[in-house]
């Protein structure tokens, strides 16, 4: 079974030649998860049980998200997410908003 990612309407898919990394919410660190979750727009109470099989892909996170290998240093295969790291938010346009006022 190919994993895709849980960001809303995003289709990269954990294949052996995919250029995106994929990443486990983080559960031990409840505030951290509650800001993935609201990232996501998942409501805070959804069960840990739930959150565990959730993933998502690099592509949602800023390079300064990730540890950086030090120079002479072999690179990674995989891009590591940094503790703190924190998902950017989903960013919804609403149809209703034509104008803008100044």
């Amino acid at each position: 079974m190919v994993r895709t990612c849980d960001y809303p309407g995003c289709s990269n898919k954990d294949v052996a030649d995919s250029p995106q990394s994929f990443h486990r919410f983080p559960v031990t660190d409840v505030a951290l998860r509650k800001l993935w979750v609201l990232a996501l727009g998942i409501h805070v109470d959804t069960k840990v049980e739930k959150i565990k099989k959730l993933r998502v892909c690099s592509a949602h996170f800023s390079d300064d998200d990730f540890l950086s290998t030090c120079p002479g240093q072999r690179q990674m295969k995989k891009r590591i997410l940094k503790k703190s790291a924190v998902l950017a938010p989903q960013v919804v346009i609403s149809a209703q908003c034509t104008s803008f006022a100044f």
